[in-house]
């Protein structure tokens, strides 16, 4: 068994409970409040009713919405699993682009969460991961573990490993900025010039609902990105985007600030899907139709050195059909296209 210790659970399985230990500064809280500053993506209400049932147990006991835990006591809380989770997740739909003793890289679909969070716990990149790697057999269980991430909307390359050395090392590659990320996006409008630098602070948008949405912003976290024009179209381009810092969101926020947003981009552009009409606006209605519904930003390529060996390593991941689609209908309908 190479780091597969049995307390992490296999996450190629329903889950069907979360535990957590009572720390000090949660000792004597209600545990319908503790629950919720643990889960928040529940209310209080909701997990009243489950403390009621008697589905949390907190040292072996069922609790009451006004227990109050002690330092060290198990809080468990069972959780229901409903009739569309499969008994044990898939793994025949990972598409692996590289992999060695050390570490995996598989192609992410757009639309698929990287690991389990919130309401999502199944179908994720992680849960198939265990699907192809976990075993009952001690010696043979290999707990896979993201070395990166990428937005749910977003595809592309992901880099995952196998171990502990190579899981520090991997962190050690990208918080120390050396591994390159160039991703490929479809864009309103073309930049001019061709190719350049945005340089542009990041931060919080303090007029947005949400803390997720992300601004150019004044004091904000010093944030680069280079980009290059790869194909130009009547009303869109395919560019390629370089990011230098690490910030959320950070392409799509400079893409927009520039004013050229990611096509359905639903926080920083247009959240309508691209339409055949958009390439071609004189298109009689009835032959309109959808061409690319979804975020058209795709990780297209890592280059890094290999965090065991250090040898130089590339990863690249072809543009996905959807996005090759809609650059191929924009390009079909550009000004001298035959």
């Amino acid at each position: 068994m190479a780091w597969a210790e049995r307390q992490y659970t296999d996450l190629s399985r329903p889950v069907r409970e979360f535990r957590f230990i009572v720390d000090r500064t949660e000792e004597g809280q209600r545990m319908d409040a503790l629950l919720r500053s643990h889960y928040p993506w529940h209310s209080r209400t909701f997990y009243r009713g489950k403390l009621k049932r008697g589905e949390v147990l907190v040292g072996g006991r069922p609790a009451k919405p006004a227990t109050r835990p002690r330092f060290g006591d198990e809080v468990v809380v069972q959780l229901a699993v409903g009739d569309d989770v499969p008994e044990v997740e898939s793994a025949d739909d990972l598409v692996v682009l590289y992999e060695d003793e050390h570490i995996v890289a598989v192609d992410k679909p757009s639309g698929m969460a990287c690991h389990p969070v919130g309401r999502t716990r199944h179908g994720t990149l992680v849960n198939k991961l265990h699907a192809r790697y976990r075993s009952d057999d001690p010696d043979e269980d290999t707990v896979p573990r993201l070395g990166h991430r990428l937005d749910r909307d977003t595809s592309g390359v992901v880099v995952c490993v196998k171990h502990r050395q190579a899981d520090a090392s991997i962190t050690d590659l990208f918080t120390s900025r050396r591994v390159q990320k160039t991703y490929l996006a479809i864009v309103e409008g073309c930049p001019e010039p061709g190719e350049g630098m945005i340089d542009a602070p990041i931060g919080e948008d303090p007029h947005a609902d949400t803390r997720l949405h992300q601004g150019v912003v004044e004091g904000g976290l010093p944030s680069r990105s280079r980009y290059a024009v790869r194909s130009r179209y009547a009303r869109h381009a395919l560019v390629a985007l370089e990011p230098l810092t690490g910030r959320t969101h950070q392409l799509r926020v400079h893409m927009a600030h520039i004013g050229h947003p990611i096509v359905a981009d639903h926080l920083y552009g247009d959240v309508r899907p691209l339409c055949a009409s958009h390439a071609a606006p004189g298109l009689a209605a009835h032959d309109d139709a959808f061409v690319l519904a979804r975020l058209a930003l795709h990780a297209h390529r890592l280059a890094l050195p290999h965090p065991v060996t250090g040898e130089p390593l590339v990863i690249e991941s072809p543009l996905p059909e959807d996005m090759a689609a809609a650059a191929a209908l924009l390009a079909r309908a550009a000004p001298g296209a035959a």
